[in-house]
């Protein structure tokens, strides 16, 4: 049984594949779920539940309002301090529109052909920092190609999170838990000259099932052993580059 957060998000997105999917995944991982279909009726349902939303998932374009009327409206009617909010857009991304985004208050960024791993990984940070999740170091998100062997079969899949400590491997063929595995990563140019080699032990694993729900993707997650001094240099650049990334999209 999910447990509930007690968090309320309000998604805003005339999308109608895109909303569905958003409210079942958010849904399933404890979140109570509001959905708006357009830019108005999203303006009415803040106004008529402000002080319940925790949370505003706002696709920038949308019929009668658009998001960024919406960030302007929220900017003039409630310029006290209130509930963070995540864009979603495939379109706006480029640097004066990211710093025109945070002028009107947006707090994060959701790329509408995210996965599902980074749709709960964007929703999540604005609940549960890094700093409170236990974790020896932050992870960021990430999508890069894997291989991975254990009882001699190799298999291909890929990464969808990284740490310095672990990773997570989706796949329908986990390795047992508590088994170890070689890894080949494929590390972005620029970053490693050659695919990192690692081994990990499979700390946990999500199996898949008839009951599979889409906040709990099928897959396993890895600790690195300690790796040398180049794979760490390598691990440590790849992680550095994404909280670059990330980092204008932080909640304050």
């Amino acid at each position: 049984m999910r447990k509930d957060s007690g968090k309320t998000v309000l998604i805003a997105d005339d999308t109608l594949p895109l909303r569905v999917m958003l409210e079942e995944v958010l849904t399933g991982a404890g979140y109570k779920v509001i959905c708006a279909c357009d830019g108005v009726e999203a303006r009415d349902l803040i106004t008529e539940h402000y002080q319940e939303i925790d949370l505003l998932v706002l696709d920038l374009l949308m019929p009668r309002m658009s998001g960024f009327e919406v960030l302007s409206y929220l900017q003039q009617a409630y310029p006290e301090k209130r509930f963070p909010i995540l864009v979603v857009s495939g379109v706006f991304k480029g640097p004066k529109e990211i710093r025109r985004l945070k002028e009107l208050g947006a707090n994060g960024y959701l790329n509408k052909a995210s996965v599902i791993d980074d749709i709960l990984y964007r929703v999540n940070s604005f609940f549960h920092s890094q700093d409170g999740t236990g974790r020896r170091h932050p992870r960021v998100i990430c999508s890069l190609p894997v291989e991975y062997q254990y009882n001699g079969t190799r298999h291909s899949s890929f990464i969808t999170t990284l740490s310095l400590s672990g990773c997570f491997i989706r796949t329908l063929k986990p390795a047992p838990r508590g088994s170890m595995a070689n890894l080949w990563i494929s590390i972005p140019d620029g970053v490693c000259e050659q695919p990192l080699q690692t081994k990990g032990r499979v700390a946990w694993v999500n199996g898949y099932n008839s009951g599979y729900q889409p906040n709990c993707p099928p897959g396993m997650g890895l600790e690195f052993k300690p790796a040398d001094g180049d794979q760490l240099e390598c691990l440590k650049n790849l992680v550095d580059q994404k909280l670059l990334e990330e980092r204008i999209w932080q909640t304050p």
